[in-house]
């Protein structure tokens, strides 16, 4: 069943990808990374105290969705997307991100919700429970003194041995960090994978003898630091007056228009894991 699910998710991006985004020559997406863990995996119970209280754990998550019922064992399945080099390539304006960007940003939401669908879909068809704690009512982003969700993505990636975070936060994968993330519970049980990192953040120069700190030099608003990152200064670069006003002058006309990932390119770990390089 575990090959049988990274399968079709592949088959999925390697055919919806290429014609679901009019506004690139080629695909949206390189080959998908797709990563397991047990709902049982005691770092899930963990993020509560490394993110919030309010951060749900696998089990919660399904009981939400599911009105109460209970799940005594299960998976949690993680998906890389790795962006296409032609959407890295568009961004590597030091000010202000492309106008490919921002699109990718635009449909990529309605390209995850079918994805998500599909997935949710054919395990339906084989008999099993599945939800997507991202795409439901539950699911909170919150802006205070911090920025944070109660469904963290790169942290369940993380736990499905799916890469490590870097100097500000982010998560650098196998295929790099210009990246994309969904994830699902369900109970079908399948055989976790390893957390292949000998530390959480094993995939990032910076901590490694090179000090890397190109994503510091890469952020128009200083945003980022040795001391990681201001997650509200990052989030109006993304989200505030001048991006909105960024949008407008690019004649893009939606209201779900968004993006920076100025940070995610123009640096070693920008389509692959530079430690094994």
């Amino acid at each position: 069943m575990k090959s049988f699910l990274i399968n079709e998710i592949k088959g999925y991006v390697a055919e919806k990808g290429n014609n679901y985004f009019d506004f690139l020559d080629g695909n949206a997406f390189r080959e998908p990374i797709i990563g397991f863990a047990s709902v049982k995996d005691p770092m899930f119970y963990s993020f509560k105290e490394i993110i919030k209280e309010s951060h749900l754990t696998p089990t919660e998550a399904y009981e939400l969705f599911f009105d109460g019922k209970t799940i005594d064992n299960g998976t949690v399945i993680s998906i890389v997307l790795p962006l296409s080099y032609e959407i890295i390539e568009s961004n590597k304006e030091r000010k202000m991100p492309s106008k490919k960007w921002i699109l990718m940003g635009c449909f990529a939401k309605d390209f995850i919700s079918d994805l998500s669908n599909y997935i949710a879909h054919i395990l339906k068809e084989k008999g099993y429970n599945v939800v997507d704690p991202s795409s439901q009512e539950f699911f909170k982003i919150v802006i205070d003194d911090n920025a944070y969700s109660n469904w963290s993505q790169k942290h369940i990636a993380y736990t499905c041995g799916l890469g490590t975070f870097c100097l500000n936060g982010e998560f650098i994968t196998e295929k790099g960090r210009a990246i994309l993330l969904l994830s699902f519970v369900t109970n079908l049980v399948v055989e976790p994978d390893i957390i292949p990192y000998e530390n959480r953040t094993a995939n990032c120069l910076h901590f490694h003898d090179e000090k890397c700190e190109d994503c510091i030099k890469r952020c128009p608003v200083n945003a980022l630091s040795e001391d990681g990152i201001d997650k509200l200064k990052c989030f109006d670069m993304s989200y505030g007056k001048k991006a909105k006003k960024h949008v407008k002058s690019l004649g893009i006309e939606t209201e779900k228009a968004y993006g920076c990932g100025l940070c995610l390119v123009g640096v070693p770990c920008e389509s692959e894991n530079p430690v094994k390089q």
